[in-house]
Parts: C-alpha cells; structure tokens; sequence
C-alpha cells in the first residue's frame, strides 16, 4: 500500500505541476506580469504552504526547534535537490538580471535569519512580526517597481484569466495532495524498515514538505519556462526565512523559543546545508553560470549525502 501512495503521489504531482505551471504562465501574460515575478511570488509561496503547515503546527504546540529545522532542510532541498533534478534533465540558465532584488533579499534574509539563531535576546516574537512586515515590503516592492527588468516572452495559450486562474487553483490543491501522498507512503516505506522517528522527521520532513518546488522548477524547465523553474526556488526560499520563519517566532511560547538556544537545538550540521544553498544561488546569479546536468548530479549526490549522514547519526 506504502508504494501505491509513493506511485499515484508522484503521478499527481506531474499532472498537477503541468496545471499550474500553465496557469501561472497564462497568468503573467494577462496581467502583465513576467513568469519570473509570477513564480517568485504566487507559485513559491503557494509550493511553500507545506512547509507553512508543519512549521506553525510545530510551532504551536510547543516545539520550535521542529519548526526552525524544517526551515533549513526545505531552503537545502529546495536548492540541492529541486535544482539539482531539474539540472539533470534540462540545464538551468540565470535569468538576464545579473544580481536582482530577491537574490540581495535571499542573501541579507539569510544572514538575518542566522544572527536570529544564534543570539537568544533576538529570539523572540517581536522579531517574527519583524520578519514578516519586510516579506510583505518585499513582495510590494518587487512586483511594483522589479517587474520591468524581466521581461523574457512566455508561450501563449488561449485561456481567459478565470480559466488561468482555476487552472492555477486546480494544480496548486494537488500539489498539494500529491505531496501528502508521496510523504506519507515515505513515511510508512521507513517505519517498515525500522528507522527511528527522529530521523523520518528531520530528513522526509523537509523532502516532502519541498516536492512542490521541485515538480514544478523540473515541469517548467521541460516547458521552457526558465524564469518560473528558478524564480519558484528563489521566492520560496525568501518565504521560508520570513514568512515561516517570522511565523514560527510570532506563534511559538517563550519557554520554547529559549530552548532553542539553551538546549542547543539547531546544531552547526543543521545550518552550514541551508547557509550554502543560498551561497549556491548568489554565485549562480553573479557568475551566471548554466547549471548543467554535471552540476545537477553532484547537487542531488550532495543532498543524498546529507541525508545519509543524518541517517547514520
């Protein structure tokens, strides 16, 4: 049973990603928006309501450090393995922009993000309700005066914007349910074979609350959608750090923010993967470099990797 919810998951997600991605597509042409905004936008942190969901449940009940660490392996998989996938069957190329505002948001959010976890006086509700006002002034911002700089033509369909927009619904909810999918017969496939709940947490965690990102980032590049297949990492990434994050904060009780830091929950193994995916993308950017199917293979083996160290410890 575990396999037939693995099998029918994933062919959800590939049915449901093409819906999607041509809504979002269609979407941009209407109004005038560039797919790159587009997937920076709606489709990231539409592909990030997962993490959202386990972030703030974790939150709310009293466990943070679940919430934090599903933050840092989602930015890691979302880069090393939603990228890496994609690069193995079709190259990535940097958008025109050689170091846009998301890119510069990605960066100074990161850094944001580490100070706030490694200093306890910052970890604190206040600097979650920080968080999310700047995600706000940032999606403001970028859509208002950032859109121009974009402007790479997309395939054209025939669809009025009540059709783009319940087609983009119609593949958002099965992402969604493709997921659950896919995370839950992995979950079972696991517990069979006798691995601690722990280890199914922190490492399926991440993996399945980030199989959106990487259904769409590998649909849209096989639809020659380049600025949708990276622009959906980048934005969702941003929103992991101040939306789920400052979300996190804001919902989370004192006693269990500060187990965070006097406990040392989050260990230097859980931040050096999700401080180098945001490395990986400023260089990307700034190098601009194509992202190969070489590159691909070693980004997937170095998030296998990572796994199983998490595995065997």
């Amino acid at each position: 049973m575990m396999w037939l919810y693995i099998i029918l998951g994933f062919f959800v997600l590939v049915v449901s990603g093409d819906s999607l991605v041509r809504g979002a597509v269609n979407l941009s042409n209407i109004l005038k928006i560039s797919p790159y905004i587009i997937a920076g936008t709606l489709i990231a942190f539409g592909t990030s309501a997962p993490e959202l969901f386990v972030s703030g449940t974790a939150s709310s009940i009293g466990h943070p450090a679940v919430a934090i660490g599903n933050i840092l392996g989602s930015n890691f998989a979302n880069v090393f393995l939603a990228l890496g996938m994609t690069a193995i069957l079709i190259s990535i190329a940097a958008p025109k922009e050689k170091f846009p505002l998301d890119i510069k948001v990605l960066l100074i959010s990161t850094i944001m993000f580490l100070v706030i976890l490694l200093n306890k006086t910052l970890i604190a509700w206040w600097v979650g309700i920080l968080l999310i006002l700047s995600l706000l002034i940032y999606i403001i911002y970028i859509i208002k005066f950032d859109n121009e700089k974009f402007t790479e033509e997309s395939y054209k369909e025939n669809l009025s914007l009540s059709k783009s927009i319940l087609v983009f619904i119609i593949g958002l909810i099965g992402i969604f349910i493709g997921a659950k999918l896919v995370t839950y017969g992995s979950i079972e496939l696991a517990r069979f074979y006798g691995i601690r709940e722990t280890v199914i947490g922190l490492g399926l965690l991440a993996f399945g609350t980030s199989l959106p990102e990487v259904a769409i980032s590998v649909i849209a590049a096989f639809k020659k959608e380049n600025n949708i297949a990276i622009g959906n990492i980048v934005g969702s990434n941003i929103f992991n750090i101040l939306g789920i994050g400052g979300v996190s904060l804001l919902i989370s009780s004192n006693d269990s923010l500060v187990s965070l830091y006097d406990n040392k929950l989050i260990t230097i193994e859980d931040i050096v993967p999700f401080i180098l995916s945001t490395i990986m993308l400023v260089i990307f950017y700034r190098y601009r470099f194509v992202i190969n199917k070489i590159y691909g293979i070693v980004f997937v083996a170095f998030y296998l990797s990572w796994l199983l160290y998490i595995f065997l410890n």
